[in-house]
């Protein structure tokens, strides 16, 4: 998928994290009833059976763009399939991550905070992908992580008191592990980015925390299955420090990709 069929895909529309959830669910073939968002169409002319959703906190489009250099898998997948500039839909991460997996907007999910999340009544994709026979994982925060226990077949939680960078290297191994148990959808979080700019680390520190991230996006696209759909983005802009954008509009990076043939296939 060459870098201008990118240019012709987002001219007239504007993207939003509220398109993450239909999208996946026009994919795996699934009913999303309710949504506020619309399904990215030309990503179903890819052929895609499986997705790997990944969350990456903080990774606003122009952190992304000032990243971009430094990486190597993540530039890879989007210069194959697509990156977008998408609208977030609140600065804060708890609705904003409710957001793309429901595609609802916060007014309407009314998940505010983790005790919300708890306590909802919202559908997310993860949970209508189980309940319509496909194998599903989350590997995210442990309350994250929790909502899902006993909802859906593959749940993988890790506690935010640890280092960002175990944090993030834990986030991989468990997703690798979910990964060979084949779910037709998986969901990993990962937080070194966000982590590192409130623990008050500098621009080196923040690309360090990147380039874990990438490399263990890279893992993990060398250990999916063909026909897999990537689907990358932020939850929100970075909110504090010296790389913190003041003013809107905010977006955050979407990206887009399908997995490569394996070798020897």
């Amino acid at each position: 998928m060459p870098r201008p069929m990118m240019e012709s895909v987002m001219a007239g529309r504007l993207f939003s994290l509220l398109d993450v959830a239909p999208t996946i669910a026009s994919v795996l073939g699934i009913d999303l009833s309710k949504t506020d968002g619309h399904s990215i169409d030309v990503v179903e002319k890819w052929g895609c059976r499986n997705v790997v959703l990944i969350i990456i906190d903080s990774l606003g489009y122009d952190l992304y763009q000032w990243l971009e250099p430094q990486l190597e898998s993540i530039p890879a997948l989007a210069r194959d399939g697509l990156l977008l500039r998408a609208e977030t839909v609140s600065n804060h991460t708890t609705p904003a991550i409710a957001t793309i997996l429901s595609g609802l907007l916060p007014e309407h999910h009314g998940i505010l905070d983790k005790a919300g999340a708890k306590e909802s009544s919202t559908i997310s994709i993860p949970e209508i992908a189980s309940a319509s026979g496909l194998k599903t994982a989350v590997i995210m925060e442990q309350n994250g992580a929790d909502v899902y226990q006993g909802l859906i077949e593959i749940t993988g939680g890790i506690p935010d008191s640890i280092s960002p960078e175990d944090f993030d290297y834990e986030v991989c191994r468990m997703t690798l592990q979910a990964i060979a148990q084949r779910p037709r959808l998986l969901v990993a979080y990962f937080i070194g980015i966000d982590k590192s700019v409130h623990l008050g680390r500098g621009p080196k520190e923040i690309k360090e925390a990147a380039q874990i991230i990438d490399r263990c996006v890279g893992k993990i696209l060398c250990a999916a299955e063909e026909q897999t759909l990537f689907i990358i983005c932020g939850d929100h802009p970075i909110h504090a420090g010296g790389l913190r954008r003041i003013k809107g509009p905010f977006a955050v990076a979407l990206i887009l990709g399908k997995s490569k043939e394996q070798d020897g296939e």
